[in-house]
């Protein structure tokens, strides 16, 4: 019964939850105070309280503590949905406007209580109660997704790629035609080092979202990691397309996988290209260089460490990184091929250019 009626009832419950904004200015900050308690009238201990941000990009959540208290400052005034969760399931979720002028709002969030009232409602009106099920059980959805996605992403920025396959997997199933989602599970396998299973969700991800320039920048990655050069250079190329904005960084990936695949000559323009659409782009430049050196052939003869002319543009292309990102992850070797004057290293030192991490 308590899944049936929860989060509905919106007003009288929580105290100053739907208080009408007043005219004038108040604090810009307010704060979130309160208790939970549980079917029985007891505290409801460990529960998760989330807030998110009707009227702004705001996600944040907080713990009850041992007496069913919770309490979280620092929040704009506007309009919010807090709901209460516990083992990942939604008990409550309700709207609060919060006016200026309010320092504190305080939320007497009683579960019992609020069912006994979604039940008394029900029995007045049950077309109301069906329309407010209704949007109870989207927003229940709703909250539900977002925390599998944001303990998912969590997870994968904290370098815990098999728990965020977990949560992605469960946002799945909620939602299986989500693009996106499929692109984060698909970030997530790849961090877990299963590259088949990465490029199978990107082309999920494709199917619903064929337009979105950074599923086709990621497939392209995994696809060059495998070898399979061709189709991941296409998707390198339609990335650019889509997204003009980051072309650069798009031609930059195309130009780092030829040069991997042991192509300097084609990588030549794709990477000189990078460095004109963005000529901030310091790690375009260093490899513009690499480019330089590789495609230049050795003396004939001459042993592999041995000196060679230094070809035209790679001592500007080190210099211009240097310039750039003087302390950068290829400062080392890029001062090294400069003191060389344009000798090639021996093949054993050569670098392999690792491409840019999927992004999710």
């Amino acid at each position: 019964m308590l899944a049936r009626f929860r989060r509905w009832l919106l007003s009288g419950m929580a105290a100053g939850a739907l208080a009408l904004p007043l005219l004038g200015q108040g604090p810009e900050v307010t704060a979130f105070a309160g208790r939970v308690r549980d079917e029985q009238g007891q505290p409801l201990v460990g529960a998760t309280v989330m807030f998110r941000g009707l009227d702004f990009d705001v996600n944040r959540q907080t713990q009850t503590d041992k007496d069913g208290r919770f309490y979280y400052g620092g929040f704009r005034v506007g309009r919010y949905q807090v709901s209460v969760l516990r083992g990942g399931e939604v008990l409550w979720s309700f709207a609060v406007s919060v006016p200026p002028f309010r320092e504190v709002t305080e939320l007497e969030i009683d579960l019992k209580k609020l069912r006994e009232a979604a039940e008394q409602m029900t029995r007045l009106d049950p077309e109301l109660e069906r329309q407010r099920q209704e949007e109870l059980e989207r927003r229940q959805h709703e909250d539900n997704l977002k925390a599998h996605l944001n303990r998912g992403s969590r997870h994968l920025n904290q370098g815990r790629p098999e728990e965020a396959v977990a949560e992605f997997q469960a946002a799945l199933a909620l939602e299986p035609k989500r693009g996106a989602t499929h692109g984060l599970l698909a970030a997530a396998v790849a961090a877990a080092g299963r590259d088949d299973e990465a490029i199978e969700h990107y082309r999920r991800a494709l199917e619903v979202e064929p337009q979105e320039a950074a599923h086709h920048n990621n497939l392209g990655t995994v696809l060059a990691r495998q070898g399979k050069l061709e189709e991941a250079l296409s998707h390198f190329e339609k990335a650019a397309q889509l997204d003009p904005e980051r072309a650069s960084t798009y031609q930059f990936n195309r130009g780092a996988a030829l040069l991997n695949a042991g192509r300097p000559a084609e990588a030549l323009p794709v990477l000189r290209q990078a460095t004109r659409t963005d000529p901030t782009l310091a790690v375009a430049h260093y490899f513009l260089g690499l480019a330089l050196v590789r495609s230049t052939p050795r003396l004939s003869g001459a042993p592999a460490a041995e000196r060679v002319e230094p070809p035209p543009g790679a001592v500007e292309a080190f210099q211009h990184y240097l310039q750039l990102a003087p302390e950068g992850e290829y400062a080392p070797p890029a001062r090294d091929y400069l003191k060389r004057l344009g000798a090639l290293p021996p093949e054993s030192v050569l670098p392999t250019i690792p491409l840019p991490e999927i992004r999710p």
